[in-house]
C-alpha cells in the first residue's frame, strides 16, 4: 500500500500529530532520546542517540512503507513522538508505541489522546484490523494509557526485560475494533 507521507491529524485545539521530517529534528529531541527517565521503560535507553543518528531515524522511517512516525505538538511545539508500526499490511495489523519527551507535558492526559487518535486512524483510514502494543509491568503510565485506549491484556512474558538489575514481566496488550 502506497502511503501518504504527509499527515496531520488534529486531535484537540492544542494538540496535533503531523508526520516527522528530518528538519523537526533537535538538539532537544535528541535529548530526549538520551535522558535516562524518559526512555527508562523503553528499549531505547541501550543506545546513545545522536543527532545524526536521529536524523537517519526519522529519515528511514518517513521513507518506509510499514512505519508511521508522528511528532507530538502542542501549539506546534514538538513535545513527543508516536509510531505505528512495523505495519503488516498482509495481516492489517501494527504495533503502536509513543513517548512524551518534554516532561511539563508528563500527566496531562496527551498520550492518551494521541494513542486514541491514532488507533482511529490506523483502523478508520489505514483499515487495519489490529493494534498491538507492550509495556514493563511497572510502566504504570502506559497500562493506565492503553487501557483507556480499549487496549486488552493479551499475554505476559514472564520475566522478558530487564530493568535496573531486576527481572520484569512484559505486559502485551492489544486493540481489535469493535465490528
Amino acid at each position: 500500500m502506497k502511503m501518504n507521507r504527509d499527515i496531520k491529524i488534529d486531535i484537540d485545539n492544542n494538540i496535533q500529530l503531523r508526520t516527522l521530517k528530518k528538519n523537526n529534528v533537535t538538539e532537544k529531541y535528541v535529548a530526549w532520546l538520551n535522558d535516562y527517565e524518559i526512555m527508562k521503560y523503553t528499549e531505547q535507553k541501550y543506545f546513545k542517540h545522536s543527532f545524526s543518528s536521529v536524523c537517519d531515524f526519522v529519515e528511514q522511517k518517513y521513507d518506509s512503507e510499514n512505519d508511521l512516525l508522528f511528532g507530538i505538538f502542542s501549539n506546534y511545539t514538538h513535545i513527543g513522538n508516536i509510531k505505528l508500526g512495523p505495519i503488516s499490511w498482509e495481516h492489517r495489523s501494527a504495533e503502536v508505541s509513543y513517548f512524551i519527551g518534554d516532561k511539563y507535558y508528563w500527566g496531562r492526559g496527551i498520550a492518551t489522546k494521541c494513542v486514541d487518535s491514532i488507533v482511529k486512524y490506523g483502523t478508520k483510514v489505514l483499515l487495519l484490523e489490529k493494534i498491538n502494543a507492550g509495556y514493563y509491568e511497572l510502566n504504570i503510565g502506559s497500562e493506565k494509557v492503553l487501557k483507556k485506549c480499549g487496549f486488552c491484556i493479551e499475554g505476559v512474558r514472564v520475566s522478558d526485560v530487564v530493568f535496573e538489575d531486576k527481572r520484569f514481566n512484559l505486559i502485551l496488550v492489544g486493540f481489535v475494533p469493535k465490528l
